[in-house]
């Protein structure tokens, strides 16, 4: 602080000091000042600062507009889209399974596909299992049962990928078309060489025994 002039004041004639303080200046005062001044300006050149750098705002990450957003409306982590991705897929292949059982199952797999499902992260429902149920039907004639029996092989196979069920229903139609079989030659014995009796007997054998005489029944591929 410097002593720039003075000035009376009062009535008694005294005096008081007119002080100015310059850039130089060491009274506290002035270095509080300085320090107040200065702050501002700091923190408007900071690194990252939008207002000093224009180019700070284009650092920051984009937003991603087409982000899987999960059940509570947040963006998905890496781990979180993978899971959402395999259930896509898994999805897709168990609906392209049970559909191939339909389409080849005809009559014969009627009722349409049930799914097992899993929600996934994004809050989605996901097909990870399925089933069709086919009829082992019985013909009224054996030329009828072989051909429903042919029918249920057919749709049990279809799917590229069988499964051990979808083997399993194959297995017991194949049982059951063998049997009709049987039965058509036991209709024509004069022709095969035959007689009734013997072919009677060859049907009701214990091994010939099985799934699909008499009744039918439902299995699920």
């Amino acid at each position: 602080m410097s002593i720039s002039g003075i000035s009376s004041y009062g009535g008694y004639g005294g005096y008081a000091l007119q002080a100015s303080h310059g850039a130089n200046c060491q009274c506290p005062a002035c270095q509080q000042n300085l320090a107040s001044a200065a702050a501002p300006a700091a923190l408007a050149s900071a690194p990252g600062n939008s207002a000093a750098d224009p180019s700070a705002a284009d650092q920051k990450e984009p937003a991603r507009p087409n982000a899987t957003l999960g059940a509570d409306g947040k963006p998905l982590d890496e781990q979180q889209q993978k899971q959402v991705e395999a259930l896509k897929a898994r999805d897709s292949e168990v609906r392209q399974h049970e559909q191939a059982h339909l389409t080849s199952g005809g009559a014969l797999a009627g009722g349409g596909a049930t799914y097992t499902y899993q929600q996934g992260p994004d809050g989605k429902q996901y097909a990870i299992g399925g089933e069709v149920g086919i009829r082992l039907a019985r013909g009224s004639t054996p030329q009828e049962t072989i051909s429903n029996a042919q029918t249920v092989q057919r749709a049990a196979l279809a799917p590229a990928d069988p499964s051990g069920q979808d083997r399993a229903v194959a297995a017991a139609a194949a049982q059951m078309e063998q049997q009709a079989r049987i039965e058509l030659m036991q209709q024509q014995a004069g022709k095969q060489g035959m007689s009734p009796l013997q072919a009677r007997q060859h049907v009701n054998s214990p091994e010939r025994q099985g799934p699909g005489l008499g009744s039918n029944i439902d299995t699920y591929a």
